[in-house]
């Protein structure tokens, strides 16, 4: 079986020059004592620190003033991992192998050379499937008291990179549903689709240059010779002097229209004005002069008359009415021509960016032939274009098939079902109202006492679903911090360290809890015991001056790094 359990920690208060050495033993282990604050959660909070998680320890502790170091044993091969403030550094006996102040690129990496285990997760900002933090390895093997016992898998800080949909998947890996293989596949999967991205932008740069060049191509005859380019320039000479004559015809057409429309005007005002002026002053013999009340021009009627003998009618309303229709005719077809004018100036300007004089005729030749040449070439480009893009989606189809070869999670989540309802069973915890509640990738809650009880059950359910499917992923050890905060039965706490000590699938168990002594007579298996005596001294000066050398050269290694 692929394993890994903690053989030893070291804790040291560079400024204090205080330390604590402290051993574990594979199988089960026990921290215990009869008061609060002598360190036990700083323990084993620790002990996940060093290996590169972050952890809330207590205000009073200073993380920064220590340093620290794990031996761990991967499968009969002890290493020693050391950490001060954000340098570590990762022995394979007494040989430095990996000197780093990344976690992620650099020790993940490690670890997952080590543990032949990693998690691999999308992250929520870059969407990209990304090697996951040390914390995700052991994620579900901790359970904090500060925050382990508030929701499942809630131990560890700083994993706000990933959504909370995606961090419990990496349950997956752990039951072997996931491997490297199927992260691989995934991986390039995600840089596939990359590339189509790519390719699309590449798509819409190559038509924008198709549409320019084909818009810049309108206004130049296709040509094979200088010959045929000089014989097809005469053919827009040819209609621009056409264009220019009968511009030249219609604009006139245009000046005689307004003039005739101004003297009709002009006389319809006349008639106007004099029929207004006959009712207000009546008949009378002598010369009669008027003035217009408007523009101030004084007329008598010997103009009025010339004005009717040319439309040769007597009554007034009769001739203003004529004169109108003959006014309404000329704007009628005043319009007509100048829409006409209009459209020939712009196929004149049209016909003249086809053809100019001034330009030679070589150039125009070249620069016809070269967006022909440009044309072709940006059409190839964008054929090649088309055909990667099928080529690509044919491939993520192909991995998608693949990945439906995964192991049936159904079969997998009705393991875990049954395995979680019967350790709350066991618990002297269950509620009808659990049924259909139980989820793997859904973890349930529960209320007051009682939550302490429910997370442990999903913990230990989660180890029996992965022995009974004989999951090849890396067994971590299981690190339980307070499991009885909540409970103030002695029968509830005895069961809850009943069924952790019995979680003999994993290599190794360390407990954490207040008077174990008043319940390990009941506890069938064999535990080491270490029992925390005095407040707030979980480091002391003894330890320090017997790793006192070490200490040093590990600081030294680390300090500079």
């Amino acid at each position: 079986m692929n394993e890994m359990y903690f053989k030893n920690i070291l804790i040291s208060d560079i400024q204090a020059q205080t330390a604590r050495f402290q051993e574990f033993s594979k199988g089960f282990n026990v921290i215990t004592s009869h008061d609060n604050h002598v360190g036990k959660s700083s323990l084993l909070k620790s002990i996940y620190y060093t290996l590169g998680t972050e952890v809330d320890y207590d205000p009073v502790w200073d993380k920064r003033t220590k340093l620290y170091a794990v031996t761990i044993c991967v499968n009969g091969i002890d290493y020693r991992v050391a950490r001060f403030q954000k340098s570590f550094a990762v022995f394979k006996g007494t040989e430095l192998v990996l000197l780093t102040r990344s976690v992620t690129h650099g020790l993940a990496k490690k670890y997952e050379e080590l543990f032949s285990f990693a998690v691999y997760l999308p992250n929520k900002n870059t969407k990209k499937i990304e090697m996951a933090p040390p914390a995700f390895s052991f994620m579900p093997y901790y359970i904090d008291q500060d925050k382990g016992w508030s929701g499942l898998y809630n131990s560890f800080a700083s994993i706000d990179q990933y959504k909370q949909n995606d961090r419990i998947k990496s349950l997956y890996y752990h039951l072997n549903i996931y491997t490297k293989y199927t992260v691989e596949l995934m991986a390039q999967r995600d840089q596939i689709k990359d590339e189509i991205e790519k390719l699309k932008k590449e798509e819409e740069r190559i038509r924008i240059t198709l549409e320019s060049l084909s818009q810049e191509t309108q206004n130049l005859l296709p040509a094979e010779t200088l010959e045929d380019l000089e014989r097809n320039l005469q053919i827009p000479k040819e209609q621009i002097a056409k264009l220019v004559k009968k511009a030249g015809e219609v604009r006139n057409k245009i000046q005689s229209l307004e003039i005739t429309f101004n003297q009709h005007e002009h006389q319809l005002q006349v008639i106007k004005e004099y029929k207004n002026i006959k009712t207000d002053v009546g008949n009378t013999d002598r010369k009669i002069l008027h003035t217009c009340p408007q523009c101030g021009y004084t007329f008598d009627e010997e103009i009025y008359k010339i004005v009717r003998s040319n439309y040769n009618i007597q009554n007034e309303d009769y001739m203003c009415q004529q004169i109108q229709l003959i006014i309404d005719s000329i704007v009628e077809e005043l319009d007509r021509h100048k829409n006409q004018y209009v459209e020939l100036m712009a196929a004149l300007e049209e016909q003249e960016n086809v053809f100019d004089e001034s330009q030679d005729a070589y150039k125009v030749y070249v620069r016809q032939r070269g967006l022909k040449d440009s044309l072709t070439h940006f059409s190839q480009q964008l054929s090649y274009n088309s055909l990667k893009q099928s080529e690509y989606t044919d491939a993520i189809k192909n991995i998608n098939k693949e990945l439906r070869k995964l192991p049936n999670k159904k079969e997998v989540e009705e393991k875990y079902i049954e395995y979680v309802r019967l350790n709350i069973i066991s618990l002297d915890a269950w509620n009808a109202a659990y049924d259909g509640n139980i989820k793997l990738l859904k973890p349930m809650k529960a209320q007051g006492t009682l939550e302490n009880k429910i997370i442990l059950a999903q913990f230990v359910g989660l180890f029996q679903t992965m022995e009974y499917f004989k999951s090849s992923a890396i067994r971590f050890p299981f690190v339980v911090d307070s499991p009885r905060a909540k409970e103030a039965s002695n029968s509830s706490s005895k069961d809850i360290l009943k069924l952790i000590s019995e979680v003999d699938m994993l290599p190794q168990v360390i407990l954490a809890t207040m008077d174990y002594s008043d319940f390990g007579s009941e506890i069938s298996h064999k535990a080491k015991i270490t029992i925390l005596t005095e407040k707030r001294k979980l480091l002391n000066k003894e330890n320090y001056e017997s790793h006192k050398d070490f200490i040093n050269q590990l600081f030294e290694l680390l300090k500079n790094v």
